[in-house]
């Protein structure tokens, strides 16, 4: 029995698209330079998913690339996070406009705090440029370095937890006017915890929320937020879903338990990750800039009952297995609830 190639996402109105059952991450640190070619490889390989964020920086290569690659556009499921809330529909335009596109598939609120915009005008100038992200050039730092919160927009819970009161939903309801005015097919969200998505549920109205993308692996399995995600019908992706590397510098894909479960289902290590996550009802964005892996990758094959146990058993305790956690770095205590 195969995998599935795609899952329902909702859209407003009742509907659903369907979303591919893979995907391409296009996120890397430092120079990115790589991510036009990658992503023209990644189309031809069979791709047809594409995840970007306009605080990467890549987002002119990747609409270069999909012009390139001369695959439709309809055939691309694209989407873009976004870094400021207050201009949310501002953000969407300079990603059309930068991108040469005249809608995105999914659109995400990247974080569940917000940052306050250095100006309307600063942003509107952020370019995403080789030596520098957007978020450097148009938000506010403190004089620690960390980037000054809008508690009173950010998430509920996180506010609480800073003694303070604030609000994710005037952000929701500008990102469910972005599907209204057609510059996007649905709306979501990435990094939420539960807490943060139950805020949000009562203002789903005509627009649901479709999706949360978050850090997803065996050693980060989060049970708990990908069956609330099954039950309220929102699709969790995955970012990270190789988990990087361990103490050491070891890579997780080369632990012991994973080698020996690739091998003997003839697979190599991203494969099995893949479809484990595929398995489990959820969506691996992986991301490689070889072309053999980024291929292999997107071969994913059903697992024996036995080696999705396997591979279960190696989630750490207490969500330490995170890889991605930029919670002392922004001073905001994200995951929680």
């Amino acid at each position: 029995m195969s995998l599935p190639k795609s899952f329902p996402l909702r859209v407003a109105g009742g509907k659903t698209i369907q979303i591919p059952s893979v995907g391409y991450g296009t996120w890397a640190s430092g120079e990115n330079s790589w991510a036009k070619d990658a992503v023209v490889t990644a189309l031809k390989a069979g791709y047809r998913h594409l995840d970007c964020a306009w605080m990467y920086g890549v987002d002119e290569a990747v609409g270069e690339a999909i012009k390139e690659s001369g695959i439709p556009r309809e055939e691309v499921f694209f989407w873009p996070h976004f870094g400021h809330p207050d201009n949310v529909e501002l953000c969407l335009d300079k990603i059309l406009a930068s991108m040469q596109l005249d809608y995105v598939d999914l659109y995400l609120a990247h974080w569940p705090c917000v940052w306050k915009p250095a100006s309307r005008e600063a942003l509107e100038k952020a370019h995403s440029g080789h030596d520098s992200t957007p978020s450097d050039k148009a938000i506010v730092y403190l004089e620690d370095g960390k980037p000054d919160v809008d508690w009173e927009r950010s998430a509920a819970n996180l506010a609480e937890q800073r003694g303070k009161k604030g609000s994710f939903v005037p952000t929701w309801k500008a990102m469910q006017a972005c599907v209204r005015s057609g510059k996007a097919r649905a709306v979501g969200l990435s990094n939420f915890s539960i807490t943060e998505i139950e805020e949000l549920l009562p203002h789903e109205d005509d627009v649901p929320i479709a999706c949360n993308q978050i850090e997803v692996h065996p050693w980060l399995p989060q049970p708990e937020l990908v069956a609330f995600g099954h039950k309220h019908g929102i699709v969790t992706t995955c970012y990270s879903p190789f988990a990087g590397q361990m103490e050491g510098g070891v890579r997780r894909l080369e632990e012991t338990k994973v080698v020996e479960l690739a091998k003997k289902n003839g697979m190599d290590g991203g494969q099995l990750l893949q479809s484990w996550a595929v398995q489990r009802g959820t969506v691996p964005l992986g991301k490689s800039a070889t072309p053999a892996r980024i291929k292999s990758n997107l071969d994913i094959r059903k697992l024996s009952d036995e080696d999705m146990k396997a591979l279960d058993g190696l989630a750490v305790p207490d969500g330490k297995g995170r890889t991605v956690d930029f919670t002392e770095k922004w001073g905001v205590p994200l995951f929680t609830g």
